[in-house]
């Protein structure tokens, strides 16, 4: 029952479709999420599942929900505080309408556990993390005063501006903003002094548009924390007077320096305001979303598709699918010309290289299938990020390959046994077919 061949294939098919900014990854969650937030120190993200009262706990290196939590009835919003190590949750609580019965759910997130709730003066439905030791909550729509919480004994401090909508803060904490009443039930934009508990209003604008200002509820801001978003408008984060351009539509959230805006259906280009006073368009989102992060650190923008109830990854790539993150990892450049290039001479172009998932300036002997036993089939160094398809056929180009396993990469050899194949099929050729995890 010898087996008389074996082969090697590298298929390069991109996972993504070419473009600026593409799909890379895609995450089912099987839930209406109505929130969600990144860890900056783990590989988790935390998403509100507020049909079914839980977080859902979801594990970007599996792509699976590893954990579900009940820290409340109906959340609707949560947030990181300072230190990385707790999660807010907001819940609008059991529909009581009675004092005590709302709730924000502290959570651990060294061990994914409830700790505690801190009972709240007033309904909780948005919240965003302060300076350590503070948390700000507003009632959303139902129209209670902003509130602060001091997260050590859990005591409300103090209360502000009726916020309704979400609120953003700047990354040293100490401007907050969102869209309060400034006359009955008039509202305005609000860029409020949170250094201290006396929490005061420093700047303001009657957004959107005057004299209603309850249009919009998708306040974003850069990571550097100089632009704001805000409807269709990016402002200078410094001063809500100084507009710097309109948007064809809203957009919900911003890159770093804000150069890059992500809209429900499109992604932008605002540093063409000061040129010609119009946002480029970039690309076109995969699906229209109004629910997005981007991630300063990695250069990554993760999206919510209410349609399939899916996480999609999106970033920017070259033509065929290398991100640019890859690219700069290894100090290249990020145009389509990388992609036929070979730095280190080892007769794989860049593109060969990404699909391996192999250093492109260090020469490596490329893909290899080894008998290493009478039925065991070895592919050396595999990569964690990426999937291994063994193929099998019995005439060489027929151009009709089988699979007979997938196996994720290990990081080290990966073993396929042959054995029970090898019994139904006495000739046979083999070969290995890498793709993207």
């Amino acid at each position: 029952m010898a087996v008389i061949g074996v082969g090697i294939a590298l298929i390069c098919g991109a996972a993504a479709s070419a473009g600026t900014w593409s799909v890379s990854r895609k995450i089912p969650l099987n839930a209406n999420i109505v929130r969600f937030v990144l860890d900056p120190q783990r590989p988790w993200i935390y998403a509100v599942d507020r049909e079914n009262s839980e977080i859902l706990f979801v594990n970007l290196e599996s792509r699976k929900i590893e954990n579900r939590l009940y820290v409340g009835k109906d959340p609707t919003d949560c947030d990181i505080d300072p230190t990385d190590n707790v999660l807010y949750v907001a819940n609008k609580g059991p529909g009581t309408g009675v004092a005590g019965s709302w709730r924000i759910g502290v959570i651990v997130l060294t061990n994914q556990t409830l700790v505690t709730s801190y009972i709240t003066a007033s309904l909780a439905v948005h919240v965003t993390a302060g300076r350590p030791g503070r948390l700000y909550y507003n009632s959303g729509f139902d129209g209670y005063d902003g509130r602060v919480i001091d997260t050590e004994t859990a005591a409300d401090v103090a209360g502000f501006a009726i916020v309704k909508t979400r609120m953003v803060i700047t990354a040293d904490k100490t401007r907050l903003f969102g869209q309060y009443i400034y006359d009955g039930n008039l509202g305005a934009m609000g860029m409020f002094d949170v250094t201290g508990d006396q929490i005061t209003l420093v700047d303001s604008l009657y957004y959107s548009p005057y004299p209603y200002g309850w249009d919009y509820d998708n306040y974003s801001i850069s990571g550097d924390s100089k632009r704001l978003g805000y409807g269709k408008i990016l402002f200078n984060a410094a001063s809500l007077k100084d507009q710097l351009g309109l948007f064809p539509e809203q957009v919900y959230a911003l890159n770093h320096d804000g150069s890059v805006a992500f809209g429900e259906t499109a992604i932008w280009d605002s540093t063409t305001f000061q040129i010609h006073g119009d946002a480029r368009r970039i690309a076109d989102m995969p699906f229209t979303t109004t629910l997005t992060v981007f991630d300063d650190a990695t250069q990554l923008l993760y999206a919510f598709n209410r349609n399939d109830q899916s996480l999609y990854v999106i970033e920017q790539m070259t033509a065929n699918g290398i991100p640019f993150r890859w690219l700069t990892h290894y100090a290249l450049p990020t145009d389509d010309a990388v992609e036929a290039q070979d730095p280190d001479n080892d007769g794989l172009n860049t593109l060969q290289e990404w699909f391996l998932d192999s250093d492109p300036t260090r020469a490596t002997p490329g893909l290899r299938l080894d008998w290493t036993s009478d039925f065991d089939l070895t592919v050396p160094d595999t990569s964690l990020a990426r999937l291994y398809d063994l193929e099998q056929t019995s005439t060489l180009g027929s151009g009709l390959w089988l699979r007979v396993a997938q196996l994720r990469g290990s990081g080290a050899g990966l073993v396929f046994n042959v054995s029970t194949d090898a019994m139904q099929k006495p000739q046979a050729f083999y070969r290995v077919v890498v793709g993207i995890y």
